[in-house]
């Protein structure tokens, strides 16, 4: 009777200890490679906003968007617009535009900071 609770399996066998061999090796990250550590008082959040047009415009950037190779989203597009148009602006306008956008880019980074705490 004490032979039905083996289910047929030899019991010259000991439980674990497996035949195999097996070997493991782990490499070695730093804290700063797995992203410890950093300072992230100076990181600019980013997320999603609304941004009001026309359903002209949005249909052309949409339009844009699927023509292209890479099949790009229509965020990615306007971020390629907008890199083409400031490359060609004067170095007064791109003075004026970049300080207005880093203005910009500190409120939202402040914004973050008072709703994360």
């Amino acid at each position: 009777m004490s032979n039905l609770l083996n289910h047929g399996e030899n019991p010259d066998k000991k439980r674990g200890n497996p035949d195999k061999r097996v070997e493991v090796s782990a490499a070695t990250v730093s804290r700063s490679a797995a992203g410890f550590g950093q300072d992230t008082a100076n990181v600019i959040p980013t997320f999603d906003v609304n941004m009001r047009l026309d359903n002209h415009a949005r249909n052309a950037i949409l339009s844009l968007a699927k023509t292209t190779a890479d099949k790009r989203t229509a965020s990615e597009m306007v971020t390629i617009l907008i890199e083409n148009y400031v490359s060609s602006l004067n170095p007064k306008t791109l003075d004026t535009y970049e300080e207005l956008l880093d203005m910009l880019e500190t409120k939202d980074s402040l914004n973050y900071k008072l709703k994360k705490h």
